[in-house]
Formats: C-alpha cells, structure tokens, sequence
C-alpha cells in the first residue's frame, strides 16, 4: 500500500486558532519572553507532526435512516467512528515532554474481568446484538447461527442490567456498576464481553474504560482472522484479541472449538 504523512492542516490549526494558540502566555495574558526578548512558541513543527498522527483513522458513522440526506457527503450528525486499519498506532507525543495517554493505566494492568468490577459501563443496545462502539463482521446481522453471550437468569450482573421494581425491568439508557459483582456461569470463562444479552431480546454494550495500549511489547503473537491467506497482525498475548483455533490439513479456513462462548470472542 501507499505510505503517506497525515495531513498537518487541521491539527495546527486547532492548536492555532482553538486551543494554544501562537505563543506561551502569563496569567495576565501577556506573552511570555525568552532570554531574547522574543515570544515562546507553544509548538514546533515536530508537534504539530505528531498531534496530525491523532487525527487519523476517522470515518462517517452509517447514514440514518431517519433522516433526508440532500448529498453524498456522509453522516454528519453522528460523532465520527475511528477507522482501525486506518488509524496510526505509534506514540504521539504531547507538548509538556510526555506522551498522550499519559495518566491512564495501561490495558495490561485493567483488573481480571473488568466487566464485573465496579466502575463497568454499560450502554443499551435495545434490541439490536450489534455494538456501536465496536465493530462486528457485518454477516453477523443476517446470520442466525451467530453465537450471542446471554447472562443466565441468576447473574448478579443481569440482575443490574435488569434493574427489576415492583416486578418490571426498567431498562437505564447506561449502567454504572457501584460495586464488584461475582461472575456467574459463563462469566467466569470469559475474559471479557462486547456485547451481554439479558432476556426479552435486550442488548447492552460493555463499554472499557479508557487505557493505554503500547506500540510495542514483549513476546507479541501473530494473528491471521479466520483463513491462512487473511492479513496477519501482532498482538498483545496479554490482551483479550483472539483465541485458539485449528486448521485441517489441507484446509485454509480454520476452526474454533465448538465450546467458545461467543462471535467475535
């Protein structure tokens, strides 16, 4: 493929006309001076190289059906979504000597089962099994035979989802868990869910809290979606990205144990 620098335009000029701007300035608004006499810049060149990497990978979320587009110019009313393939995944740095991501815990050190510990977000979906925070292969829509994570009827976790009163759920657009719950069944295999089926064809969508994954790390693993001949990429053994399964000879596709516990696991 193509190798190309991101465009520079939009990051300077977000710094330049929206949020630095040109020069450091004194609590009463004056510039601040060098041993010169001369103004300090707030950015170099350099930074702003940077700050355009952290623009990359963005794309129109799907149009709306509920709405009149008079062009072919995209979704403009929904936030944009980040496109992975097309996102820069190397360090950025930030304009204080440290990097962006700075103060947020690394993903490897988020606590085992993140999903159950108190702090996890979780976002309704209604009735669709579909994540709009993630991505899922589009043939999952269609395709009856997808394998959903359901919360058996005895999760403490569904009962939060639940949030049952005077014998009827009512379901909270986004549920924060105030406490640690213990896993139930399934849960406790998993290391983590996308998306959690309670009953009645109600969806919510784990949401991870904000953490930092690093560009480069030890004993990374290959991993090729589905066939042999797919894309391969690195990643992190520490990390839940993918999962066992097992080629025939001969055979280019390979295949999961029949004891997963979902699509896109």
């Amino acid at each position: 493929g193509k190798v190309a620098f991101a465009d520079e335009n939009f990051a300077r000029e977000i710094m330049q006309l929206f949020t630095t701007g040109l020069h450091l300035l004194n609590l009463d608004g004056t510039k601040r001076l060098d041993d010169d006499g001369q103004p300090i810049p707030v950015y170099s060149n350099d930074d702003i190289m940077s700050f355009a990497r952290v623009w990359t990978g963005f794309d129109y979320q799907q149009a709306r059906g509920n709405i009149e587009e008079t062009s072919n110019s995209g979704n403009r009313h929904d936030p944009m979504r980040i496109q992975s393939e097309w996102r820069d995944k190397f360090p950025k740095t930030d304009l204080t000597g440290g990097y962006i991501g700075d103060g947020y815990p690394l993903c490897v050190d988020l606590p085992d089962k993140m999903f159950l510990r108190k702090g996890a977000k979780y976002r309704l979906l209604g009735s669709s099994s579909s994540p709009e925070l993630m991505e899922d292969n589009s043939n999952f829509k269609s395709d009856p035979l997808i394998k959903k994570f359901v919360l058996d009827e005895n999760s403490g976790l569904r009962s939060k989802l639940c949030n049952e009163t005077s014998g009827k759920f009512q379901y909270e657009m986004t549920v924060t868990l105030n406490e640690n719950i213990r896993c139930y069944g399934d849960e406790c295999s998993a290391d983590t869910v996308r998306v959690v089926g309670i009953g009645d064809d109600i969806y919510y969508e784990y949401v991870r809290p904000p953490c930092v994954e690093q560009a480069f790390y030890n004993n990374a693993r290959k991993v090729i979606y589905r066939e042999r001949l797919a894309d391969s990429s690195c990643a992190n053994p520490l990390l839940p990205y993918a999962s066992e399964a097992c080629c025939a000879t001969g055979d280019l596709r390979a295949q999961r144990s029949p004891d997963y516990l979902y699509d896109q696991e």
